[in-house]
């Protein structure tokens, strides 16, 4: 007992026995021995504390459900002196089967197979205590009513037994239940028993959450390689389309268009007279302009000018560079490409870009288009920016001539990724992308 001093005018009074019988009275009452009612509420709480331990520390080292059942059935025996504890799961045909790996029950053995059908409704002992939450009331530790029903039902030698409802929120799971306690069962039992059934119904909703997202990232995976596939198959088509016409345009056209300047330079020689002459030059200056034309539209169409085989950074600027030589378009350039990017995504940003500016090209009647491009969110962010004229992209993404813009929004999302245009009249046009960077 800790002393202290105290003033001297107590010490006067301590010393005549009014004095002493006033300063006694002034203690405290202190009980010297705790009450059995409170080590019984300390030990199960301990106990309880024990069980919602172990089902942490077993789910933390990510056990495959039969073990973690079996350590933490096998730990729930030790806290009631169980001789055998076993989880009992409700199924779909609303019976009980006994959860893999019990505690205390010899592996074979065929009471592991029994199973127990059940009847929302019915008034058993099992019925109440899983669905209606009841625990039942405990004589000489245990419940007749429940010894019967575990005889009756295959587990033969039963001499004493409890169980709790086994559920994870309104959810029933089945029950857990505990047999043959060396000492008999306890309320506190049976309250640790529940402390370790509410544990695990959490812990049992954890891991179906756990498969079902499995299943589902299983299923994203495979419509995204699907996807893939389609992207590949519709860039492989399109490519063959373009070569084809590439090819009748090389061929045929361009051939046929050389071939009528050559005979207008010999017509040339042979015809007399000034006014003739400056009608074949203006024929030759319109045949210039078509065949101009038509070889921009071939380097547009062709496959061959996205093999980029000279890297996407410096495709980009030559296709910006025969912007500007052929219609006058001075641009601003910011392209922090990251290297090593596959094919496909390359392919798909380069001609997303080229069909931007074809667009800016045809449309826009701009003097000035930026364009900038780098890693964003592990993929590449596009942004193509003019100051023309602009338009309403509601009316025109569906009509003739703007159908390079709505193939570019459906490219980007057949690839996984996104496309916005904005516009308006007067205010120039924005083109945005983002194509994942995934092989």
């Amino acid at each position: 007992m800790e002393l202290v001093s105290l003033p001297d005018d107590r010490h006067q009074r301590m010393s005549d026995p009014a004095g002493t019988a006033t300063l006694h009275a002034a203690r405290p009452v202190r009980p010297k021995h705790r009450t059995r009612a409170a080590e019984r509420l300390e030990k199960a709480q301990d106990a309880a504390s024990v069980a919602l331990g172990a089902v942490s520390s077993y789910l933390e080292t990510d056990l495959d459900l039969p073990v973690f059942f079996r350590h933490l059935c096998e730990t729930v025996a030790g806290l009631v002196a169980a001789r055998r504890v076993a989880f009992w799961r409700l199924g779909s045909n609303g019976a009980l089967s006994m959860q893999p790996e019990p505690f205390g029950m010899p592996i074979g053995a065929e009471r592991r197979s029994i199973s127990l059908k059940l009847v929302p409704g019915e008034q058993g002992i099992v019925e109440r205590v899983l669905f209606g939450d009841e625990l039942p009331p405990l004589a000489r530790g245990t419940c007749a009513e429940l010894d019967a029903f575990w005889e009756e039902h295959g587990l033969e030698g039963t001499k004493n037994s409890i169980a709790v409802s086994w559920r994870a929120g309104e959810r029933r799971i089945g029950i857990l239940a505990a047999y043959d306690s060396s000492r008999g069962f306890t309320s506190d039992d049976a309250w640790v028993l529940r402390m370790a059934a509410t544990a695990t119904g959490l812990v049992w909703q954890y891991r179906e959450a756990e498969e079902e997202l499995d299943v589902t990232v299983e299923r994203l995976e495979e419509s995204m390689v699907a996807r893939r596939n389609l992207l590949a198959n519709v860039a492989s088509g399109g490519d063959e389309a373009r070569r084809r016409f590439a090819s009748t345009l090389h061929d045929d056209s361009l051939q046929l268009l050389t071939a009528a300047e050559l005979q207008l330079e010999r017509i040339r020689t042979t015809a007399g007279g000034a006014a003739v002459g400056d009608q074949l030059d203006q024929l030759a200056t319109t045949m210039k302009k078509v065949e101009d034309s038509l070889r921009r539209l071939l380097i547009n169409v062709s496959a061959e000018s996205i093999d980029l085989h000279v890297g996407l950074t410096d495709a980009i600027r030559d296709r910006l560079d025969t912007l500007r030589k052929h219609t006058g378009i001075e641009s601003d350039v910011d392209l922090r490409l990251p290297s090593g990017l596959p094919e496909q995504v390359e392919a798909l940003v380069f001609k997303s870009v080229a069909e931007a500016l074809t667009n800016v090209e045809k449309h826009a009647h701009a003097s000035r288009v930026n364009v900038s491009a780098g890693a964003v969110d592990g993929g590449i962010a596009v942004e193509v920016v003019d100051n023309g004229t602009g338009f309403v992209v509601a009316e025109s993404l569906y009509v003739p001539g703007h159908l390079g813009l709505l193939a570019m929004k459906e490219r980007a999302q057949l690839a996984g990724g996104w496309c916005r245009i904005a516009s308006e009249p007067g205010a120039g046009t924005r083109v945005e992308f983002w194509i994942p960077n995934a092989d």
